[in-house]
């Protein structure tokens, strides 16, 4: 198996592109914080995963043959993404500034909850003055990148 017949064989499997890449056959427009690779190295063949900018449990492979086989055990054997992994991707990068306002707005509405839960003391509690990302000092939203921006 050469690394064109590999991406073939693990698009078949429905394995999603954003897990892996393949530089020169398959690469990835905008890379993740985590994906597999299979990479010339040192006469041979690499295997790994590239996490956060650091390549983690790598493996060198003397035929290119034997590292794609390896690339498509690890990938088959995760279990599949939930709802199709590359629409929620592109969904997720499309869509990306709003996810992250929702979750502030999530994350507001928690604190606030647990503050009346708490009776207003404690972390979550009664707030005044500037609190949290966003307060400009008098406690008023700056329009910055924290809670409540973009209100």
């Amino acid at each position: 198996m050469d690394r064109r017949e590999l991406v073939r064989a693990l698009r078949a499997d429905r394995v999603p592109d954003a897990l892996y890449d393949i530089p020169g056959v398959h690469d990835i427009p905008v890379q993740p914080d985590a994906y597999y690779f299979l990479r010339p190295a040192r006469g041979g063949w690499e295997v790994g995963l590239r996490e956060r900018s650091r390549d983690r449990d790598t493996s060198w492979f003397g035929t290119e043959d034997a590292a794609c086989r390896e690339l498509r055990a690890k990938l088959t054997a995760l279990p599949p993404p939930p709802g199709g992994g590359r629409e929620r991707v592109e969904d997720v990068l499309a869509h990306g500034e709003e996810i992250r306002r929702s979750a502030w707005r999530d994350f507001e509405r928690a604190l606030r909850e647990r503050g009346a839960q708490d009776g207003g003391s404690g972390p979550g509690g009664k707030q005044d003055g500037a609190s949290g990302p966003g307060a400009d000092g008098g406690g008023r939203r700056n329009g910055g990148d924290g809670p409540g921006a973009g209100r």
